[in-house]
This record gives structure tokens, sequence and C-alpha cells, in this order.
């Protein structure tokens, strides 16, 4: 076989996409459908909580005409991090709408279920057996203390047990959390296809339209792989790939240009070279996988730090805003005074500046600044939400008559939107989990179960 073609249907299963550019996609003859269904960009909640980030129905509505448009065609279907953290409920959720959609359309399969949550006594074995795990953010260790306090704790599975599953006859693989590239580099690899080429054209794939111009996550992605380099293009007629759109979305996600790390290994795109093959493709070769002394993957888990409140309001007081770190510090303070059980409890008390360094905060180039007005975001964490609320409501209430240098009124110093004031927004969640664990064995922690579906 000279090439294999992938087919992209969207870069977010469930945000839907454009079924025009999709059939004229599957006019290509693609070998496989791959699509991305989760990400940590949703922030901890929905990892601490094994909660979907859309509304079941999105999923259904995106996945049946991907099944049913791969089931013609008797190519795979290949859905990594069902649905969002790819925790083991939300994999039986994905497993229970791919059994819907095959009754409501008639359709018989075989499905291979890979299960990429940890079993938690495991972990802590395999824990104190590595002598501690290398941490990719937190500053704590992986203990047991911080493994019972998350939820459910999953590892980012690399290509080898969706190649397992392939090479075993699913037809259709649903897997938990999985690296993104790796449902587009699966079956390229099985069939002997360049690791490093495959990776880098899944790393495209994986956010389908977002490579192209115009971007968007909605639309098609088309790429075929061949023995020394791959393309891809848009599936929609009326988008293109260029050097520069394909360049740039390599460098997406990573903090060095040139290295993707991955699980088992790095791809290397040092010597990678983009070509504008035409209009609307980009070639690309040169990519180069290394791989890794001792085969690793990501953990991924969250634990509850208690419930959240939020206050939002305007400030266009120019004398306050000069002066806006010294007064918000003040209020910091009599907050600390107003309730003692601050410190036993560990809560949290934040304050978001938009348009001033909200985004950035202490990295913010642009530090002289003075904005005519700002947005400010109150944030309190507590251990219960009633305190929470307190917290953040008095503080509203402090600086809703602060007292200044300059100041010229003695009130009126906040604008609000709406009324309530508080928005009590409930649990609080923050990555514990998020360390490197070697295994032996590239699957021995991710199980799979082969399930035939019939109509």
């Amino acid at each position: 076989m000279d090439e294999i073609v992938g087919l992209a249907p969207s870069g977010s299963l469930g945000s839907g996409y454009n079924l025009d550019a999709f059939k004229a996609g599957l006019e290509d003859g693609p070998d496989f459908i791959g699509q991305d269904a989760g990400s940590t960009d949703m922030g901890p909640y929905y990892h601490g909580t094994a909660s979907m980030f859309l509304p079941r129905a999105t999923y259904k509505h995106d996945l049946s005409t991907m099944l049913r448009a791969a089931r013609e065609r008797k190519i795979p279907l290949i859905v990594g991090s069902v649905f969002t953290s790819g925790a083991r409920k939300q994999l039986m959720d994905g497993v229970e709408v791919i059994r819907e959609i095959a009754r409501e359309h008639a359709l018989s399969f075989r499905v291979a279920v890979i299960d990429a949550e940890l079993d938690k006594t495991d972990l802590k074995r395999r824990v104190a057996a590595a002598g501690g795990l290398e941490s990719l953010g937190p500053e704590h260790g992986l203990g047991d203390e911080v493994i019972d306090r998350c939820g459910p704790i999953c590892a980012q599975m690399g290509v080898e047990p969706i190649v397992r599953a392939l090479e075993e006859g699913a037809e259709v693989v649903i897997a938990g959390r999985a690296c993104d590239d790796v449902l587009f580099a699966a079956l390229p690899i099985m069939r002997g296809f360049d690791r490093g080429l495959a990776l880098h054209m899944g790393k495209i794939l994986e956010c389908a339209g977002i490579s192209a111009v115009p971007c968007d996550l909605a639309e098609p992605m088309i790429g075929r792989i061949r023995r020394d380099h791959f393309v891809v293009r848009p599936g929609n007629a009326a988008h293109r790939c260029t050097t520069i759109s394909v360049a740039a979305h390599s460098l997406y996600e990573r903090g060095d240009p040139c290295i993707q790390p991955g699980p088992g290994g790095i791809n290397d795109l040092t010597h990678t070279v983009f070509e504008q093959e035409d209009e609307r493709t980009v070639r690309v070769t040169g990519s180069a996988f290394v791989p890794d002394k001792v085969y690793r993957v990501k953990l991924e888990g969250a634990e509850l730090v208690g419930q959240r409140s939020v206050v939002m309001v305007g400030i266009r007081d120019a004398i306050m805003i000069r002066q806006l770190d010294e007064v918000l510090e003040a209020a910091r303070q009599r907050a600390l005074k107003r309730f003692p059980m601050w410190q036993e409890q560990r809560c949290v008390l934040d304050f978001h500046v938009y348009g001033r360094n909200a985004v950035m905060r202490n990295l913010e180039p642009e530090k002289n600044a003075v904005p005519h007005e700002v947005g400010l975001l109150i944030e309190a964490v507590a251990g219960t939400q009633e305190l929470a609320n307190a917290i953040a409501m008095y503080v509203r209430g402090t600086l809703q008559h602060a007292s200044y240098p300059g100041i010229i009124t003695t009130a009126g110093n906040l604008a609000y939107p709406f009324s309530p004031f508080n928005i009590p927004v409930g649990p609080a969640y923050r990555f514990s989990a998020y360390h490197l664990l070697p295994l032996a064995d590239p699957c021995e922690i991710f199980p799979m179960q082969m399930i035939d579906v019939k109509n």
C-alpha cells in the first residue's frame, strides 16, 4: 500500500462540523475516520467529576454521521478521549451512545473499548516501585494522599493500544484518554509507515480545520501519508492549507517549537520541511520520532479544593485604577481579619483585572499601561459555598466603599453588570495528578474489551 488516507470530521466532537465538507472528504476514499473527543483544555472540573463538557445529545449527533459513513465504507472509526476526560464513566457513556446509534440504524460491527482509568491501589504500587514520578506542573509529588483526593486518574495512552485493537479486528475503536495525534497515527504505523510522519500528520488532523485558512475547528481535514512524506488539505473547497497555516499548527501546544513530547518519546520537527504542493495542499517531510529510553505516559487527575464564588464588576475611576494593586491588597487584608477561619480552610481570594493583566498575570509585558477602565473578577474559594459567597460579597462591599489617596467620591467605585452580584459557581478543582508514569509495556494499563454490536 503506497498511502493511507485519514479523515478528521472536526477538531472537537459534539461541537458540530461541516457535513458538506465531510461528504467531500469521503469522496477521497479514506482508509479510516478519526475523531478526538476530549482534552484537558476544559479545565480540571471535568476531570475531577468525570462530567461531559458538552450535552450527550451533541456527541451522539456528531458520532451518528461518522459511524454510519464508516460502516457504509467498511473502514475503521477511531474515537479517543471519550467524552472529555476519557474516564471510565464517560467511556461507558460513549459505548452506550454507539449502541444506540447501531440500534437506530440497524448497524452491526465489532467495537474495541479501551479503558484509560487507573486502579488507585495499583497506581500507588507503581508510584512506590518507581520511587516517585516526574511532575509536569504540580509542585508536589504524587503520593498516596494526593491519589486518594483525586477523582478518576487517567493515563494518556499512546498509539500501541489502538494498534492492538485494530490488529484484533476492531471496526470501531472507542478509547478513554488518548494522546490526540495517536488516533490518526495508529493505522499508518500498524501498516508500516514512518512513525514520525504519522504522528505529525495526526497532530494536524486532530484539530481538523484549525490548520487551514480560514481556520475553523468545525471544518474537516484530510491527510494522506506516503512513505517519505504526508500531505494535508481541507475538505471544504473554499478553504486551503498553506505552509504557514500547517507549520503554525505544528507549533501548537508545546514549549519547544521543534519538539513534540508524547507517550514513549518525542517527535522531532527540527528538520521538517513544509512545501506548497498546490493551492490547497501542503506537503510535509522530515519529521522524526525519537523513542525515550523508558516508555512513559502522562497521568491526569484533579482534586476538589473547595466551593467557588465570583463577583464581576467594572471600574472606570482613573484615580482608583492607578493604585488598584494597593486597593486590592488592602481589601484582602481586611478579609483575612474578617474571616479568621480562612487559613484553616485553605481559602483562596484572587482578583482578575481584565484590561490590565488578567490573561498573562505576572508574565504580562505591558506593565506600565494604565487603561481608562477595567473589568474586575473577584474569586473566592472556600470549604463551603456559604463561606465562599460571604468572602466574595465582603470583598465586593469593601471595594465598593474603599478609600484611597485622591478619592473624589465616597461610593460608586464599582459598576455592576447585573443583580444579584454574587454568582455561586460550585465545586472548584485543580489538577494534582499531572505526572509521568513509566511502563514496561505500552498496553499494560490500558485493558481492552471487544464487543460485538448487533442490530
